[in-house]
């Protein structure tokens, strides 16, 4: 962190004041971001310092004088806790949030920082005379597609207005580039569900976990029974109550009746059983069969 801070300018206490309020907040996945991507370069410096070790001097104070020894030590036990500490960082699904969201600018690195190139090219035309148009607007305009770092900011905290995220898009330049380059790829909002298709949709079915009927109707105004949630809730269910229960009992049996009387048929022609009736001749192959046995 402090290699960091100094390479912007920047004081350690200013660099995590910055990340923890709200407008730094794209700062702050910048800096998770960057941490995962720091992964591969330590990586590769323990390999090198486990294969061949490293120099280490020591300073030895004599009355003569000081004298430095130097040697060559193989010990990269911090090293490697740090690195299997990234390894979880990477490999582990993240939690839906700033986690995730760094996972994505790591893998969007180009794009991340491409934001904030054309989030100036925006400032730079808005202040550039009439007539012209700056160069850094040529070269954002002409960037390559790919900002999924961007993108993932933006739809990550748009319906959230709670989060800090929320302040990326509030009027600054780096929303209004966002939603530019979000609205090409032309796909409509879609519409809020009316009360008209809602009600069509609500149904009975069968809970295997409860081993009842289940419904999303709403309840009658004296129901007593199992709620889950409640009415209006996306996820609301009900048992049925005792007279609920009784008609679409009828309602089964009146929709199953054609195939029931189908299937019986079937079930006696199959089996050459006798039909309702008693009637012997309803199978002609037990009846020849018997024939066969009398003679």
């Amino acid at each position: 962190m402090k290699i960091s801070a100094a390479k912007v300018g920047m004081s350690p206490s200013a660099v995590y004041q910055l990340k923890q309020r709200p407008e730094g907040a794209a700062f702050r996945i910048g800096c998770a971001a960057a941490v995962l991507i720091a992964r591969t370069r330590l990586a590769d410096e323990l390999l090198d310092r486990a294969i061949w070790g490293h120099d280490e001097t020591t300073e030895l104070q004599r009355e003569d004088g000081r004298s430095f020894v130097k040697r060559r030590r193989i010990d990269s036990r911090l090293g490697l806790a740090m690195l299997a500490r990234l390894d979880r960082m990477v490999e582990t699904r993240a939690r839906a949030g700033e986690e995730m969201l760094a996972q994505i600018v790591a893998g969007d690195w180009p794009g991340f920082l491409m934001l904030f190139d054309a989030a100036e090219a925006a400032r730079a035309a808005e202040t550039a005379p009439d007539g012209e148009a700056p160069a850094a607007e040529t070269s954002a305009t002409d960037a390559p597609a790919g900002l999924a770092a961007a993108l993932a900011l933006w739809l990550a905290g748009r319906d959230n207005n709670a989060n800090p995220l929320a302040a990326l898009w509030r009027g600054s330049e780096i929303a209004n580039e966002v939603a530019q380059i979000s609205a090409d790829f032309g796909e409509e909002p879609e519409s809020a569900e009316t009360p008209e298709e809602a009600a069509a949709a609500m149904t009975v079915w069968f809970d295997d976990h409860a081993d009842d009927w289940r419904t999303d109707f709403p309840p009658p105004d004296d129901f007593y029974g199992e709620e889950e949630g409640q009415f209006g809730d996306p996820a609301y269910a009900r048992a049925l109550d005792d007279d609920e229960l009784e008609r679409y009992e009828v309602l089964r049996d009146a929709e199953t009746a054609p195939l029931r009387l189908a299937g019986e048929a079937a079930r006696r022609a199959f089996f050459c059983l006798p039909a309702p009736a008693n009637d012997r001749a309803a199978c002609p192959a037990s009846a020849a069969g018997r024939a066969a046995q009398g003679t």
